[in-house]
C-alpha cells in the first residue's frame, strides 16, 4: 500500500473518530436547558454572520489571484477572481481538493498552464499553514495561553511553541527551494506575499471572531479579551486540522470536535452550550460559503 492510500485511510479515519466522538457527547449530554434559547431573531443573525463570512473569501480570491499573476506571468482579469469564489463551495466534496481541482478551469478561459495553477494552489497552502502557526504561536506564548482537551491533554505554550516553530520552519525551508525563489525572490514579488499573509490572517481572524460572535449574540456567552484570544488560538487549531486532514470535506467534524474539546474551558461554558455553538457555526460558514457561489456569478458575468 503506497502512502498516499495510507494518508486517506488514516483521515477517513480520524473524521471517523471525530464523529463518533461528536455522536458519543449527543447521547450523554443533556440539551433540554437549551431548548428555550431559540428565538426568530437568529434567523437573521445567522443570515448576516453568514453574508459576513462570505465577504471574508474575497481576501482569499484576491491573494490567489496576485499569486496565479506571478507564477503565470501573466495580466489576469477578475474572471480569477471569480473562479475561485465559484469553487469554495467545492470543499464539500468527497476528498476535500475539488475546491482546488475546479481552479483548473481557468487554462481553457485563461490560457494559464496547469503548472502554474497547482503552483499557485501549492503556494496558498503554504501560506495558509504559515498564518495559522503564527497565530497560533503568537496566541500561546506572547498572551500566555494554554489549552487543555478537556480531561484528556494539556497543551503548554512552550508545546505549542516548539510545534509550531517546526511547522514554520518547514514552510520557509520549503519556500527557499530554487523553483520558488525564482518566482519570489524579488521586492516587488516579497511585497506581494506579505500582502498574501495580510489577508491570510484577515480570513483566519475573522472566521475566529465570527465564531465569537455567535457565542455572545446567540447563546448569551460573556467573552473578555482573554477569552476572545484563546478562542482565536482554539478556532485556529480547529481549522488547522480540519484543513489538514484529508477526507473531511470542509473539516466537518473535525473542527467541531475540536472545538467541543477546547473551548469549555477557555469558556467556562457547558459542553452543550459550546456543541450547540459550533454546530451554528458550521451553518453559518456552509450558509456563507454557499453564498460565494452567487458573488462568483457576479464576476463570472462581467
Amino acid at each position: 500500500m503506497d502512502l498516499k492510500k495510507l494518508s486517506h485511510l488514516a483521515g477517513y479515519g480520524l473524521v471517523l473518530l471525530a464523529f463518533s466522538f461528536l455522536a458519543y457527547l449527543l447521547s450523554q449530554l443533556d440539551f433540554s436547558a437549551l431548548a428555550g434559547l431559540f428565538q426568530p431573531y437568529w434567523i437573521a443573525v445567522i443570515l448576516f454572520l453568514s453574508f459576513l463570512f462570505s465577504l471574508l473569501y474575497f481576501f482569499m480570491a484576491e491573494g490567489w489571484r496576485m499569486l496565479l499573476s506571478r507564477t503565470s506571468q501573466a495580466c489576469l482579469s477578475q474572471e480569477v477572481v471569480g473562479v475561485y469564489l465559484k469553487t469554495v463551495i467545492f470543499k464539500y466534496a468527497p476528498g476535500n481538493v475539488f475546491h482546488f481541482l475546479g481552479r483548473h478551469s481557468l487554462q481553457k478561459s485563461e490560457g494559464i498552464s496547469h503548472e502554474s495553477i497547482a503552483f499557485a494552489n501549492g503556494i496558498e497552502i503554504l501560506m495558509q499553514l504559515f498564518a495559522v502557526s503564527v497565530i497560533i504561536m503568537i496566541g500561546t506564548e506572547f498572551f500566555d495561553i494554554t489549552l487543555d482537551f478537556g480531561d484528556y491533554v494539556s497543551i503548554s505554550s512552550t508545546k505549542v511553541l516548539l510545534a509550531f516553530s517546526l511547522l514554520i520552519g518547514v514552510v520557509l525551508w520549503i519556500l527557499s527551494r530554487e523553483k520558488y525563489r525564482k518566482v519570489f525572490l524579488h521586492k516587488e514579488a516579497l511585497f506581494m506575499m506579505a500582502r498574501l499573509f495580510l489577508y491570510h490572517l484577515v480570513f483566519l481572524l475573522g472566521s475566529a471572531t465570527l465564531l465569537v460572535l455567535v457565542y455572545i449574540f446567540l447563546l448569551g456567552v460573556t467573552v473578555d479579551l482573554k477569552i476572545y484570544l484563546q478562542t482565536v488560538v482554539a478556532s485556529s487549531i480547529a481549522w488547522l486540522l480540519g484543513f489538514v486532514v484529508p477526507g473531511a470535506p470542509g473539516g466537518v467534524g473535525i473542527r467541531e470536535a475540536i472545538l467541543a474539546l477546547l473551548l469549555p474551558t477557555i469558556m467556562m461554558v457547558s459542553k452543550e452550550l459550546v456543541l450547540a455553538g459550533a454546530l451554528t457555526y458550521r451553518v453559518v460558514t456552509i450558509l456563507g460559503e454557499a453564498l460565494t457561489y452567487f458573488w462568483a456569478k457576479l464576476f463570472l458575468k462581467k
